[in-house]
Formats: structure tokens, C-alpha cells, sequence
């Protein structure tokens, strides 16, 4: 056995919390604004500044807690995109707390519980998520806990817990629709763990009623959303994302093999191949394996779920899905560091170092990060990704200190681009940015009617810039934000002009 074990929970719990707010917090602007960060950041700006538009996400099928709990934090942070992202480091320690509760409920050794917060404080796959201001490291938040006490109510049949859990499940649907897999996992829970105990009827009439605050609780919250104007908007935008069970049957295997390949590769990247091979290792001792099958299925369901019916499927999706597996690698790396030999025990270090270094890339050299194929062009290389937005905000920002009123007109009518650079020129009523046409086939005709007094500007990303050559005489490139080369060695550009009428 490990000596000291008590020190070593100490060390380990200690390693988790310091790593995880380093992979965090360090560099948390290495990534420029992602296309959905630009729009939640944006709808939490103008919900701060007019509370008649506290429901506003809803209007494009989004719940809002996660811009409810950015609001606030704009406190801390002169730069929105950063108050965004503090929203998920905070959610994303909610996790770990999460992760280390549920490995205690399952394997009941704190030897693990110190190891399985360490994995989630170093996995690629959380510390990425971790680090943007996006909905789904608030939703593995609420996941994981939902699971946790789910385990704990089919164990003590307590009504505390379950309301605990309502309010768990209610968190969840109030920041996305996903989370109605919890009730999934709620019902596995208690086929796992439910033993009726004592008086048989009392301990039906407990669990009945512990269910039914369960709902009641967690469909009230989820109720809240009912206050809003655009409520049905969630259901009906659902749908664009997502096949019908009638669809999924007529076509049972598309896009259920395809996207479950997407997925497998996803965990060889974003988990590593050595901490899957501990995951291995999770299953090799008889006593636990029933419980470590439990965790791989309650992660397998939804996993398989989504894969079966999502018309859109990234990687972020799958984050809240996957966090399951993670005590079950704790068990494993348990399993190696409590064997005899010290050339073992060495290699638990070796399975942690190969994430760690991951992560590290995905930190500090986002660009070189062995990330997904989804990932790299989505919050890296094409239109979606928002490199040079902060510099152009700054740069216009700079020319309305100097007296000057300006108008921009960008490609596009919400995400990168205006909300791109809407979020950052935020406060300064001096400048207005105006989305337009994604297809730039000419001038937009609102810039060239805008008052000659304006400084007047144009954002455009180089794939969609289809001006003629007369167009592009009336423009003077100031800079060009070239982003990092795709696969093929192309590269999308952010062009930002300045639109002279004297040119005319």
C-alpha cells in the first residue's frame, strides 16, 4: 500500500485545486472571442443595461443562466469576453468539487477522491471548456452534481436530498436542454442503488414523494423561463439542432456511427490515451467493477443519445457527458499507486504527465494544442474565430477619444461578427457597429448613406469578400488579422477598411 495515505490525500487535493485554477486562469485570453461567446457576452451587456430584456436569449431558443451569471461579473473584469469566461472557471470548480463528492459516493476512499479531482483539474477536455465563456462547463456543473446527488437520494431515500437534487436537475434546465438527461440519470441511479429497507410501504411512500419534489422543483425552476415572451422558442429552435425519433428510425444509423467515431476520437484527444488506459485500470479490481460499469454506462447513455439525433454534434456537447468517466480513471490511477514496486507506482505519474502536457498547449499555445478537428477551425482558424476584434475595438476606440463619431459595418448580423465588436466598444455611444449582409457583394449602402461627418469603417472576413474593384476603390485597408493556416495551409483573414468618400 502507499505510505502516508492521509499525506498523500493532502498533497493530491492540494495539487488539484492549484492546478486547476492555474489551467484556468492563466492566459484566459490566449483564444480570441468565439462566434457563441460573442453573443452571450453581447446578450448579457444589453440585459445588464435594460432588465425588460432578462430573457432575452430565448428569442434564439437559449436559456439564460449562464448571461444571468455573467451580469455581475463584469465587475471584476474591464474586458467582457474575460468576465464571460470567469463564469465558467467558477462552474468548472463547481465541477471538481463535484467530481470529488461523486467518487466519494461511489468508491468511498479519499485516496481516490484527491485522484479523481487531480484528472478533472488537468483533463484537456474540461480545462478548455473551462476557460470560455460558454454554456457547457455551467451545465457539467449541474451534471455532475445531479448524478452525485441522485446516487445520495437512491441511497437514503432522504427528502433533503432530493430537494437538493430538484434544485440541481432546475440549474441544469434553466442553462440547457440537455439537461433533461439528468431524469435519465436519476432512474439509473436508483436501479443501481435504490434497496428498499424496513418497513416496505414507508419506503416506497418516501421514495414517491422524494421524486415528486424531485419534479416539482426542478420543473418550477424551469418554469421561471415561462416568464419570458419567447418561451416556445426553446422547444422550436431544439429542432433545428436535433432528428426526430421518427427521422432517427427511418435512418437508425446516420448519423449514430459517424458521430459515435467523432466522439471515440474526442476522448482519444481531449482525455489522452493514458488516462483511457487508466480508465482500464478502473475495471480490473471485482469488487468495485460494478460500480465503475455503472459510471461508463451513465456517461454511455447520453453519449449515445446525442449521438443518435443530433444534426449538429461538437465537442463541447459531449463535455457534460463525459465527466462521469472521470472517477472511474481516479479508481484506476488508485489501483497503480496502491500496488507494490515503485516502477508502479511511477507510472500513475507518466499517465498524468501525457494530459497535463496537453493542457499546458492548449494554455499557453492554443494554435499547437492536439485539439479536434471541430475545435481547431471552430474557435481557431475560420470566421467563427474572433482574431484582431479586440485590436479593431481598441483602434476605434482610440479615434473617438480624439473627438471623432464613428460607424462600422461588419459581415453579418449576430455572432463573431457585430457582437464581436459590439461587446467591446460597449459603453462608448460615440461609435455604433452595424451588422450587415454576410455575403459582402458591395458597399453596404447604410455605410455609404451614414453622415460624411462619420469615420466610417467595414469588418470583413477575406472568404466573404466579394467586392468588385470599384467597391475596393472606395476603401483604404487599414490592417489585416490573418488566423492561424488550415489543414490545406490557407488562411481566413479579418480585413478591417476604412471607407473614404472622397474616393468616389
Amino acid at each position: 500500500m502507499i505510505k502516508n495515505n492521509k499525506i498523500w490525500v493532502i498533497v493530491f487535493t492540494l495539487l488539484a485545486f492549484g492546478l486547476f485554477f492555474f489551467l484556468r486562469l492563466s492566459k484566459l485570453n490566449n483564444i480570441p472571442v468565439f462566434v457563441d461567446e460573442a453573443i452571450y457576452v453581447r446578450w448579457s451587456q444589453v440585459m445588464k443595461n435594460e432588465a425588460s430584456l432578462r430573457f432575452l436569449p430565448q428569442t434564439d431558443g437559449k436559456q439564460p443562466l449562464f448571461m444571468w451569471s455573467t451580469i455581475p461579473l463584469f465587475k471584476l473584469s474591464d474586458d467582457p469576453l474575460i468576465a464571460g469566461r470567469l463564469v465558467s472557471v467558477a462552474t468548472g470548480f463547481g465541477t471538481l468539487l463535484g467530481i470529488g463528492f461523486l467518487a466519494y459516493l461511489i468508491f468511498g476512499d479519499l485516496l481516490v477522491v484527491s485522484l479523481s479531482m487531480l484528472v478533472f483539474a488537468i483533463l484537456p477536455y474540461s480545462v478548455f471548456f473551462d476557460r470560455m465563456a460558454l454554456a457547457d462547463s455551467m451545465l457539467g456543473m449541474f451534471g455532475i452534481w445531479s448524478l452525485a446527488l441522485s446516487i445520495l437520494f437512491a441511497k437514503t431515500n432522504k427528502l433533503d436530498h432530493a430537494m437538493l437534487l430538484g434544485f440541481a436537475i432546475g440549474g441544469g434546465l434553466l442553462t440547457k436542454s440537455p439537461a433533461i438527461m439528468f431524469y435519465l440519470w436519476l432512474g439509473l441511479s436508483l436501479l443501481f442503488f435504490f434497496r428498499p429497507k424496513g418497513n416496505k410501504i414507508k419506503t416506497l411512500g418516501n421514495l414517491s414523494l422524494g421524486l415528486l419534489a424531485i419534479v416539482i422543483i426542478s420543473q418550477a425552476m424551469y418554469g421561471i423561463l415561462r416568464l419570458g415572451p419567447a418561451f416556445e422558442m426553446i422547444g422550436a429552435r431544439n429542432q433545428d439542432y436535433l432528428f426526430t425519433w421518427r427521422e432517427v428510425l427511418s435512418h437508425p444509423f446516420s448519423p449514430l456511427v459517424g458521430n459515435l467515431k467523432t466522439t471515440a476520437n474526442w476522448l482519444w484527444l481531449l482525455f489522452s490515451p493514458t488516462l483511457l488506459l487508466a480508465l482500464i485500470f478502473g475495471l480490473i479490481t471485482k469488487k468495485t467493477r460494478i460500480l465503475s460499469i455503472f459510471l461508463i454506462i451513465t456517461s454511455l447513455l447520453p453519449l449515445v443519445a446525442q449521438a443518435a439525433i443530433a444534426k449538429v454534434y461538437t465537442s463541447r456537447y459531449a463535455l457534460f457527458a463525459v465527466l462521469p468517466l472521470i472517477p472511474v480513471i481516479g479508481f484506476g490511477l488508485h489501483w497503480l499507486v496502491t500496488r507494490k514496486g515503485i516502477l508502479i507506482k511511477l507510472s500513475a505519474i507518466v499517465l498524468l504527465l501525457v494530459p497535463l502536457i496537453f493542457s499546458l498547449l492548449c494554455v499557453f499555445a492554443p494554435t499547437k494544442a492536439l485539439l479536434s478537428y471541430d475545435m481547431h477551425t471552430g474557435y481557431l482558424e475560420e470566421w467563427t474565430a474572433g482574431w484582431g476584434q479586440k485590436e479593431i475595438a481598441n483602434y476605434l476606440i482610440d479615434l473617438e477619444a480624439k473627438g471623432e463619431k464613428i460607424v462600422v459595418f461588419t459581415e453579418g448580423f449576430f455572432g463573431t461578427l457585430p457582437d464581436g465588436l459590439q461587446i467591446y466598444t460597449n459603453g462608448h455611444p460615440n461609435i455604433t457597429v452595424v451588422g450587415s449582409n454576410p455575403y459582402v457583394g458591395a458597399v453596404p449602402e447604410g455605410l455609404v448613406n451614414s453622415s460624411p461627418n462619420n469615420a466610417r469603417f467595414l469588418v470583413i472576413n477575406k472568404s466573404r469578400n466579394h467586392l468588385n474593384a470599384g467597391s475596393l476603390d472606395t476603401l483604404t485597408l487599414i490592417k489585416e488579422f490573418p488566423k492561424p493556416a488550415r489543414l490545406d495551409g490557407t488562411q481566413e483573414v479579418l480585413q478591417f477598411y476604412r471607407y473614404q468618400l472622397n474616393s468616389l
